[in-house]
């Protein structure tokens, strides 16, 4: 077994992730649950895309959006909504 050094907030939002799939499931889990969990829904988005998301969200506080996530998800539900897929 090889051991990975994480930052405490990383250890800190994993711990929370951990206990929100234990009380969802009931069952023990462990932190390579929460990992694959994680990776099966995670999006990876080029750099140059993710500085746009970023310098529109700076750029308009308005837009209400408190994260990329936010603002991802709101883009994708648009997208389907409009192509009638949603």
């Amino acid at each position: 077994m090889k051991t990975l050094r994480i930052s405490d907030n990383a250890h800190r939002e994993l711990t929370r992730l951990l206990g929100e799939m234990m009380a969802k499931t009931g069952k023990p889990q462990t932190y390579r649950d929460v990992i694959d969990v994680l990776t099966q829904r995670s999006v990876i988005l080029p750099a140059k895309l993710l500085e746009k998301i970023d310098a529109a969200m700076n750029g308009d506080k308005q837009l209400g959006y408190g994260s990329r996530a936010e603002l991802v998800e709101g883009a994708v539900d648009m997208f389907l909504k409009e192509a009638r897929l949603g």
